[in-house]
């Protein structure tokens, strides 16, 4: 398996050297639904379809709900979901209340062991027409 990306044409506007620039671009496969990863696990192991997307289904809740009381989620070999607020600083302790909290979200940080293995990812150049793409002559 490979990663496929196309070439495009930006124009670059900052940084030393500006103008007309190549650069690789992700080209995303179709979406992978939780049914599908249902389906692949049940292949792999002895559990039924319908019993893997309950497990995926409860999983998908119990981080949820994790998340949504301010606790990190690690999920071993995969990665941890770590939530994040952002709030408006202010000039004492004082003053910081709940009003101030602008955002509170979650982000998703891949292990140490699934970074490395990204960083073996094989890439396929594709060539399929999209917008700016730059076919090799």
């Amino acid at each position: 398996m490979a990663v496929n990306y196309v070439k495009v044409k930006r124009t670059i506007s900052t940084g030393n050297n500006p103008g007309e620039k190549f650069l690789a671009r992700l080209l995303r496969g179709n979406d992978v639904s939780l049914n599908q990863v249902a389906e692949d696990i049940a292949y792999s192991t002895t559990l039924s379809p319908s019993d893997t997307l309950a497990v995926l289904m409860a999983l998908e809740k119990v981080i949820g709900r994790y998340v949504m009381d301010g606790r990190a989620v690690k999920l071993g070999y995969l990665g941890s979901f770590i939530p994040q607020l952002s709030s408006k600083a202010v000039a004492s302790p004082n003053e910081v209340a709940v009003n101030l909290i602008k955002r509170f979200g979650c982000r998703f940080f891949p292990s140490a062991e699934f970074r490395r293995n990204l960083a073996k990812a094989s890439f396929f150049a594709s060539d399929m027409s999209v917008k700016g793409l730059v076919l090799d002559e």
